[in-house]
């Protein structure tokens, strides 16, 4: 059973979503296979077969990529110093006030050198991570910086926490990494990224007030607290006139949000919407376990898109669920909340043949859409070879999918407890 490829709270949401922003390129990591083979029934062809991969062991220098289904340590902006490496560090107090001054003081040479903000142990505030919440950081860095400046806690991951949700905007070429939050929201924040941290809530990326907004990352990003909620964890929007695009989700991982008893609203775990323009969305290396309605929900395109033609979607080696597979394997319904009534794992149209997936598995059914390519991916609907055409390449069926069990996912991707995660982001 499928839905309506439009989110009908998209609109609500939307109207919150309403400066400019330069892009430059983003070069992607170079990546590696690696992680020991799954065990479970892998996808075939001419392609490496995704694999499941352990925690990597991660020393001084920056770590060659594993591909993984979630995080292992290794996924980390290209652009960015590794946070061991021997760059310009600069300490300051735990304020957002502090990390302003600082990042106010970085020259154009002093980034493409490196720069290391380390703030010191302690909590910051948040004023909300909606559209209309004041920022508690806005206007600053470079889009046009050699490298990002990376901005980390001094003593490790855990030891700052954002307590409440936060907003930033038009903060570019800034990599915020190992600090955890409750819900961020990125406006306009042109080739910035956070990095290996822990979301209780979420993280969104916008493109607001016209502008054009590029190369966002989210690298090893995890929300592992399954809860009941009306709210999409992850968002990807675009007001109006406004374009969104050339963004990743890489290594991230995120449990299902489950939709509250008497509630109508439908949750997606990530979902692409707005008035504007959006697309070029990668999530590579990455698990979203389905809430109520999909895994990914990702909307439709205007015909006066100005980039349409090009790609709207790429789905690279990860992991796309139903609820009804989270609730099998590894996630059991809270107290309070609906169970799944469908078996849905992406939602919506995009743009015909422009959206991709490879090296990938799909458990759940998917809207009507038109596929640009599809090689090595494994999909638990037997319909999709109907429903859901493809230029080049095609869907491997296999019914098997829908008797996995948790031992199979443990194969693949181990749950990211704060131990695991601990023993890989150090």
């Amino acid at each position: 059973m499928t839905t309506s490829p439009f989110s009908r709270r998209s609109f609500v949401r939307l109207l919150a979503v309403a400066a400019p922003a330069a892009a430059t390129a983003m070069c992607s990591p170079a990546q590696t296979s690696g992680g020991p083979s799954a065990t479970a029934s892998v996808p075939s062809s001419s392609a490496t077969a995704p694999t499941g991969a352990a925690a990597a062991i991660v020393g001084a220098a920056r770590p060659a990529v594993v591909r993984s289904f979630g995080p292992n340590g290794t996924h980390w902006p290209a652009h960015t110093p590794w946070i061991k490496d021997a760059v310009t560090t600069v300490e300051v107090p735990c304020t957002w006030a502090a990390i302003r001054t600082a990042l106010l003081a970085v020259t154009a040479s002093q980034a493409a050198a490196g720069v290391h903000i380390k703030v010191r142990p302690g909590t910051l505030p948040g004023l909300g991570a909606s559209s209309g919440s004041k920022a508690v950081l806005q206007g600053l860095g470079s889009a046009s910086w050699a490298k990002n400046v990376l901005v980390s806690p001094r003593d490790g991951w855990g030891s700052v926490v954002i307590t409440e949700p936060a907003r930033l905007r038009e903060v570019y070429g800034v990599t915020f990494a190992r600090i955890n939050g409750v819900d961020v929201l990125l406006t306009n924040c042109t080739r910035s990224a956070w990095a290996q941290s822990v979301m209780s809530d979420g993280l969104s990326m916008a493109s607001s007030y016209g502008a054009t907004t590029s190369q966002c990352g989210a690298y090893e990003i995890v929300m592992s607290n399954v809860k009941s909620d009306i709210s999409d964890p992850l968002g990807y929007a675009a007001g109006a006139d406004c374009v969104l695009t050339d963004s990743v989700w890489d290594g991230c991982y995120s449990a299902p949000v489950f939709r509250p008893s008497g509630a109508t609203d439908h949750v997606d775990t990530l979902q692409m919407y707005g008035s504007g323009w959006y697309r070029g969305l990668t999530v590579r290396d990455t698990t979203f376990f389905g809430s109520l309605n999909c895994a990914l929900q990702i909307g439709g395109m205007r015909d006066d898109d100005p980039n349409k033609g090009t790609r709207f979607l790429t789905v690279d080696h990860s992991i796309l669920t139903s609820q009804a597979t989270a609730l099998r394997v590894r996630y059991p319904t809270p107290t309070g909340a609906d169970t799944p009534s469908m078996a849905q794992a992406i939602n919506g149209i995009g743009e015909d043949f422009q959206l991709y997936a490879n090296d990938s598995y799909i458990f759940g059914s998917m809207y009507r859409s038109k596929w640009g390519g599809v090689s090595n991916t494994k999909v638990s609907y037997g319909q999709a070879t109907t429903r859901n055409p493809v230029a080049s390449g095609g869907w491997s069926y296999d019914s098997s999918m829908d008797s996995w069990g948790a031992a199979q996912f443990d194969a693949l991707v181990p749950t990211p407890t704060d131990a695991y995660l601990k023993s890989i982001w150090k």
